[in-house]
């Protein structure tokens, strides 16, 4: 009897063993598959359903176009891009004598798309000590880890949020490569802000937060992501770009060239610059220039601010009665080795002898009475270059300083063109600017 009682319990605990495996069996593959499936949603075509619409994470069509760059496809991309518009060729020949790179910087296996109700989303692979640099011109940080940026042409930035007289959709990494998302939209960019949501609590569990005040709560969570997550608005797709190194100089090189690889600038250029009040007539240029002269006080640029045109906020691009004879004076300047600089901006004043030319090649939306020209058409771009180079360049204008092309929209007293404007080519407001 003893031993059959022993046998019981032994054969009990046995069935009990038995069930609790099965039941494991049963429970933990599932669960461990729904992890792995989110985890590879980044990286395969599964779809997911959110809010009624299908999202399909897609991988892209990879072309390798120079030595060390790859063009990226996903879905169908805008017809207006920073690169389909671009009138420059890439310098190959610079190219070429990059350091060679025969491996992709960053798997674009790892890199997915997926079209949404608010436009085209990419993720991007981050390591954890990989540091970010770029968008352009940001006046208020250097590296990017940790920060979301909306990159928008504002020309008075008051906050580190991506707004900038000049912002560019390319960054570059301490891991030696660059990525160009090649779009005109407000673009943003999440730079390792955001960590995904996981089916397992093992992400969580140990993440303990040591804060003494705010600061430093937002600080301790802050670029801790693994991916750089960017939305285009309104976009069905996108084409980006990654530039090879192997190091972060090679990689913006490497971008440099292929846009062009940009011009030697003059060395007057680099000189001393001094810009004259704006409603100076052509002789008080010309004694500014000799006193500059005579007190051997270097210049070698004098601009001329928005009193030289004839009309101005908009402007007519033609010589005032302040300067009766630009072409002498110029002479004069130029005898004394000084170059001439001068301040415009496109928007098109009714006085002008091209408005009605650019008329059927502008805008919807005036600024300061004037037509905003559609410079993606380049009918638009013929009739405003050749006028210039005509009554500015010929008669000897050095440069320009190109002012208000910038949008302050988000100021006390906005004054450009709206994003919902609307050009004979196809681009609206937020692409123009």
């Amino acid at each position: 009897m003893r031993l059959f009682l022993q046998l019981s319990k032994i054969i009990t605990f046995l069935l009990m063993l038995l069930f609790f495996c099965c039941m494991e069996k049963k429970l933990i593959p599932a669960a461990y598959s729904a992890e792995l499936n989110a985890q590879q949603s980044i990286k395969t075509n599964k779809q997911i359903k959110s809010k009624g619409v299908i999202q399909k994470m897609s991988q892209a069509k990879v072309l390798k176009v120079y030595p060390g760059v790859w063009k990226l496809t996903f879905n169908e991309p805008e017809p207006y891009t920073p690169i389909s518009l671009f009138p420059h060729k890439p310098a190959e020949k610079g190219i070429d004598k990059l350091p060679a790179v025969d491996a992709y910087p960053v798997n674009p296996d790892y890199i997915q798309g997926k079209a949404t109700e608010r436009g085209y989303q990419l993720s991007i692979p981050l390591s954890d000590d990989e540091q970010v640099y770029g968008l352009g011109l940001q006046l208020m940080s250097l590296n990017q880890r940790g920060k979301k940026k909306m990159i928008r042409v504002n020309s008075d930035p008051s906050a580190d949020l991506g707004d900038s007289h000049a912002p560019v959709p390319f960054y570059v990494t301490t891991s030696g490569y660059g990525i160009l998302i090649d779009t005109f939209r407000y673009t943003t960019f999440y730079f390792g802000t955001e960590k995904r949501k996981s089916v397992s609590k093992s992400n969580s569990v140990n993440s303990k937060i040591d804060a003494i005040d705010a600061e430093d709560l937002y600080r301790s969570t802050a670029g801790n992501s693994g991916e750089v997550i960017i939305e285009i608005p309104r976009a069905k797709g996108v084409d980006i770009y990654i530039f090879a190194g192997p190091d972060m100089l090679n990689a913006v090189q490497r971008y440099n060239l292929f846009s062009g690889g940009g011009c030697v600038p003059s060395i007057w250029g680099l000189g001393a610059w001094y810009r004259c009040k704006a409603n100076s007539k052509d002789e008080e240029v010309i004694a500014a220039a000799k006193s500059l002269r005579d007190d051997d006080i270097p210049c070698d640029v004098i601009g001329l601010e928005p009193g030289w045109q004839a009309h101005s906020y908009s402007c007519t691009h033609t010589w005032s009665d302040l300067f009766p004879n630009p072409e002498e004076m110029m002479r004069k300047l130029k005898v004394m080795n000084v170059r001439v600089n001068t301040w415009t901006h496109s928007f098109t004043h009714p006085d002008s002898p091209i408005y009605e030319d650019l008329i059927p090649y502008s805008g919807d939306y005036l600024v300061w009475d004037g037509l905003v020209p559609d410079f993606a058409d380049e009918k638009a771009r013929n009739i405003y270059a050749d006028f210039v180079e005509k009554m500015h360049v010929d008669k000897g204008v050095s440069g320009y300083k190109v002012d208000e092309c910038d949008n302050s929209d988000y100021i006390s007293y906005p004054w450009s063109y709206p994003e919902i404007s609307q050009f004979p080519s196809g681009l609206d407001g937020e692409q123009m600017h």
